[in-house]
């Protein structure tokens, strides 16, 4: 089987079918391809959802499987074990793959036979149909929003994130997997770290394309507040998991949301001057909150 297409989910039982059936309406043999889905304990319909869902469609390899410990990467992980393709891809629970999704991951891996990290594009489809008022370029991450143009791009300063992602199944393997100390954030981040470390490139492909569901809790200030500071306890907790060069890379690290912290103060100001208040606050807010819980200052803010 050329490909193991996974989906790692928890409580989603009003988007999970909405995921499936873009898979399923895939351009190609569907015996190219199997989809696997990781139910991460979750305690709604879900699996009962997935469970429907395979049964009507049984031409397809649709697996069900269950990780009883909680995390993200305890699911990829298991995700991994049961695939059985030569490649394996991740995308979200509230994701939708393009109905070239699976051949454009062919055509490129055969243009590409010697890499084995790629990343897509990750485009937003808003539940009310437009951008959020504090959205900005500089914080589009935020929500997993990649799109890096239309050309094949070497990524070396980024990384693709988890919605649209996929890797040679083997290399995965031999580098041990997921982070499983990263339960909810930044377990993506080390991996695509890890790969460039044994001296592979990472490569962005726009031609696979998954759109994301952003409901309206994420439009809100809220979850810019919550996923920075998820980031920033992920950082603290993924950089003292290294072996070597902890402290260097600890304070490096800090310096960098400190830069950007006063980056985002003086885009605050601009955004002010254009009229934009909401999208200067949004930023500052997303570094701010990513600082002090990388710092591990809790408040309650």
């Amino acid at each position: 089987m050329f490909l193991s297409v996974i989906i790692c989910t928890y409580n989603r039982d009003q988007h999970i079918r909405r995921a499936l059936e873009s898979l399923v309406r895939q351009d190609c043999d569907s015996s190219s391809y199997e989809i696997i889905v990781v139910d991460n304990n979750s305690t709604d319909r879900t699996a009962e959802i997935i469970k429907r869902f395979k049964e009507e469609h049984p031409t397809y390899n649709i697996v069900l499987t269950e990780e009883k410990r909680q995390g993200l990467s305890y699911a990829r992980n298991k995700g991994l074990a049961m695939a059985s393709g030569k490649y394996v891809s991740y995308i979200d629970d509230d994701g939708i793959a393009r109905e070239d999704y699976v051949s454009q991951i062919k055509q490129y891996t055969e243009q590409f036979p010697d890499d084995v990290a790629f990343g897509g594009k990750v485009l937003p489809r808003y539940e009310k149909g437009k951008a959020p008022a504090w959205m900005s370029s500089y914080i589009e991450r935020i929500i997993s929003i990649v799109n890096l143009g239309d050309n094949v791009k070497i990524l070396k300063k980024i990384y693709p994130v988890g919605c649209n992602m996929f890797f040679k199944k083997d290399v995965l393997e031999k580098i041990g997997g997921f982070n499983t100390a990263l339960k909810l954030r930044a377990d993506d981040k080390y991996i695509f770290l890890k790969i460039r470390e044994t001296g592979y490139r990472v490569l962005y492909l726009p031609k696979v394309i998954v759109w994301h569901f952003i409901d309206d809790f994420r439009n809100s200030l809220a979850y810019v507040k919550k996923v920075s500071k998820l980031n920033g306890e992920a950082e603290r907790i993924r950089i003292g998991t290294l072996k070597r060069k902890r402290r260097i890379t600890y304070l490096l690290r800090l310096w960098d949301y400190v830069w950007k912290l006063g980056a985002s103060i003086v885009l605050w100001l601009f955004f002010v001057v254009k009229g934009q208040n909401i999208k200067g606050k949004a930023l500052f807010l997303s570094v701010w909150n990513a600082l002090k819980y990388y710092l591990n200052i809790r408040t309650r803010t």
